[in-house]
């Protein structure tokens, strides 16, 4: 059950192309924000290999606390901490929007005490479990936490106790607004890939594929802005390098090719916000 449940949810990353959603009046409050999470795949495979052909399933890594990890011998981490800039970057420029520092966000106790609250992160995982929710490893910038958006934006109508199953993650969200001294928080998970070419075998020559998904969450536990689950495909303008079956990141090509690709698709994702803005 578990495994076509995966199966699934990936098929609608892949298609799903309705794009952000809008709650209005909701939204017209917001005006500062504060990213608290940004995610990102650990693992970056051959796209055609995710969607199918691939036996084995990959963990979501634990909400409990994570070791703080160097960027520069981690260029998975450097690439997410990258996109976490870039969400950054963009929000500022929606809407007269304006995002708080991350050492504001980093060094909240209130936001510490969120995602670390064991008893009940368990509570949450053991409900999406019922449901077979899976995932892929995830990464984070140093100082912040996982959170897998499905948890935040499921597919599906799923309740548990009367209530839908992401309500709690959203009203704990939701609160930390008023620590943060903010009018809504953002969530943001990245999905990276690659796609080979004719000559990949010679080259070594693939080509970066970049999913986001982004969500804002106001004091209400309201989102007010949320895009559809793989709203939007990138393929990177900039060849990165493969290896073994996964890119390889230890080559400063990779890393550069996959910066740009999250580049071109927060470009997407300002466009599309500001059209459902009307601004």
């Amino acid at each position: 059950m578990k495994r076509l449940a995966f199966l699934v949810s990936l098929a609608a990353l892949l298609c799903s192309c309705a794009g952000v959603n809008i709650k209005q009046p909701g939204i017209d409050s917001v005006k500062k924000i504060a990213v608290v999470t940004v995610s990102g795949s650990d693992d970056y495979e051959n796209i055609e290999v995710r969607e199918g052909k691939k036996e084995k399933l990959l963990t979501i890594v634990s909400n409990a606390v994570k070791k703080k990890v160097d960027v520069v011998d981690n260029p998975e981490v450097e690439i997410i901490t990258h996109g976490a800039n870039a969400l950054a970057k963009t929000l500022n420029g929606i809407n007269g929007w304006s995002v708080i520092p991350f050492d504001q966000v980093i060094n909240n106790e209130d936001v510490r005490a969120f995602f670390e609250d064991r008893d009940t992160w368990v509570k949450i995982d053991a409900a999406f479990d019922r449901f077979g929710s899976d995932g892929q490893r995830l990464v984070v910038p140093d100082g912040m936490y996982p959170l897998a958006y499905e948890k935040i934006a499921p597919r599906g109508m799923m309740y548990v106790n009367g209530e839908r199953i992401e309500a709690p993650i959203l009203r704990g969200l939701g609160k930390l607004c008023e620590s943060l001294g903010v009018d809504a928080v953002a969530v943001a998970e990245y999905f990276f890939y690659y796609e080979t070419g004719m000559m990949t075998g010679v080259t070594r020559n693939v080509t970066p594929i970049v999913f986001v998904n982004v969500a804002l969450i106001n004091k209400n536990g309201e989102k007010v802005l949320y895009t559809d689950n793989g709203w939007a495909r990138i393929e990177g303008d900039y060849n990165a390098k493969v290896y073994g079956g996964y890119a390889s990141l230890k080559e400063e090509q990779s890393v550069k090719a996959y910066k740009h690709a999250i580049d071109q698709i927060m470009e997407e994702f300002s466009k599309e916000a500001k059209e459902k803005l009307g601004k």
